[in-house]
């Protein structure tokens, strides 16, 4: 545990050291292109292209969903839509912040658009296949097919960074961030997941009383468990999760602004807020009425009304924004 902790502080020291010094570490970009450069023939230039596409959006989004219907533990199903998004939107955050330009002075076999540093395919990649092996080393029983799969999956990560550099669209210092600060994210990450979302108990207020002094702390811990409970206990929040993994992942590729990533941003938080509150009734219903009761029928289909509607109108706002862009995309690859 500890070996895991001092490995992550390295790991932000050294994603600091580049990221605080680009121009000053640049030296380093030359060598490492000039070495992949030589590779370069026709066939290493489609083995690197198919090695890039393992982080397309409609890759990982079929990975993810592929995994959330035949995972056995259900309680990780809604942390891998969970980490997908927040992975997206850790690296658009980051390339935001940095604003780097993407390499000129090399041989550009792809054209992509935004900030280079740190590498977004390299993040994707490190943080949704690194997870993956995070999950393998706690479902898989049998310890040859684990160290196989997690050697396989940490090579797919190799390969995503070195096409990269390879292909001309980042620098070797835009990977190596992209690798560093993924691994800070996952030690964080499979944290949260082992102490909140893996185990039935949950979080600290059930065993403690709040004492006068601390009560306002223990308000915000009580209202963070009841939406952990919400999202191990309802199938509904996976579907919810899928969908919002969707528009992140797409909404990236899309090239949403600032105001329509605001606005789908609310549009999750209503939505997941309906979808509380009709467990919340739900629940008291139940307790209250444990036999059929005609009045108990009307309150829970109207809560459940409400996430409907909540959810019909997050879809219309959805299309709005969506549509042009799929519309102009479609166009513009034909």
């Amino acid at each position: 545990m500890k070996r895991k902790w001092f490995a992550a502080l390295i790991c932000l020291g050294l994603f600091l050291l580049i990221a605080l010094n680009l121009e000053n570490v640049a030296w380093l970009d030359g060598p490492v292109y000039q070495a992949l450069a030589r590779l370069r023939s026709p066939a290493a230039t489609a083995f690197f292209l198919f090695c890039t596409q393992l982080v397309s959006p409609l890759v990982l989004l079929l990975i993810a969903l592929g995994l959330v219907i035949t995972i056995p533990r259900r309680e990780f199903r809604i942390p891998i839509l969970l980490n997908l998004c927040v992975a997206v939107l850790l690296n658009l955050g980051l390339k935001h912040v940095f604003s780097r330009p993407r390499p000129t002075d090399v041989v550009r076999i792809v054209t992509e658009a935004g900030s280079s540093f740190p590498s977004g395919h390299t993040m994707a990649a490190a943080c949704f296949y690194g997870f993956l092996i995070w999950l393998i080393w706690r479902l898989c029983k049998s310890r040859a097919l684990r160290n196989a799969l997690s050697a396989l999956l940490a090579l797919v990560i190799a390969l995503v960074a070195a096409s990269r550099v390879y292909l001309g669209a980042h620098y070797f210092t835009d990977v190596t961030g992209g690798l560093c600060v993924s691994f800070v994210y996952l030690v964080l990450f499979t944290t949260v997941v082992e102490r909140f979302f893996a185990h039935e108990e949950s979080l600290r207020p059930r065993r403690l009383q709040p004492s006068e002094h601390n009560r306002l702390l223990f308000s915000f811990l009580y209202a963070f468990e009841g939406i952990l409970s919400g999202l191990r206990s309802e199938r509904n929040m996976v579907i919810h999760f899928s969908v919002m993994a969707t528009v992140i992942v797409f909404g990236s590729l899309l090239g949403l602004s600032a105001t329509e990533w605001m606005i789908c941003i609310v549009l999750f938080g209503m939505v997941l807020m309906a979808e509380l509150m009709n467990t919340a009734i739900e629940t008291v219903v139940d307790i209250l009425c444990p036999e059929y009761d005609p009045r108990a029928k009307i309150a829970k289909d109207t809560a459940a009304g409400a996430v409907l509607m909540a959810a019909a109108a997050a879809a219309v706002v959805g299309m709005i924004i969506f549509a042009p862009k799929l519309i102009e995309l479609v166009k513009s690859e034909l």
